[in-house]
């Protein structure tokens, strides 16, 4: 027959070795935790640039006003026989005929605005 403490002793060392899994298994949930988080960080960084970049006046349309996006309007599905009249005003500008050339376009994402923010994340890293 096994001593009492022979069991205990067995039982401990089971219990420690769980506990030893399961510290392994936070350790690897706390490091993909920080990069979720640091993934996060720099996306957030990204828009700030990005608001800040189109919210410059550019040299192109400097005297034009320029109209933002507005905050929850959705691109509809597309249907052949659906023209552009199916999209909300910002995006009819940016699709409308005539605009091929980007340096020209009045839109709200403008050649240069673009470059910009190209230049800026190439730069920084983000």
């Amino acid at each position: 027959m096994p001593s009492v403490l022979g069991l205990l002793e067995a039982r401990e060392k089971k219990v420690r070795e769980e506990v030893a899994r399961l510290r392994e298994e936070a350790e690897r949930i706390t490091a993909a935790l920080s990069a979720a988080e640091a993934r996060l960080e720099r996306l957030r960084q990204a828009r700030e640039t990005v608001t800040e970049v189109l919210a410059e006046p550019d040299a192109e349309t400097t005297g034009q006003v320029e109209a933002a996006a507005v905050t929850g309007s959705t691109v509809p599905h597309r249907v052949e026989s659906a023209g552009t009249e199916a999209l909300a005003p910002e995006y009819q500008r940016i699709g409308s005929p005539g605009r091929a050339n980007p340096a020209q376009s009045s839109s709200i994402f403008t050649y240069s605005a673009v470059t910009r923010v190209i230049k800026f994340v190439v730069t920084n890293g983000s």
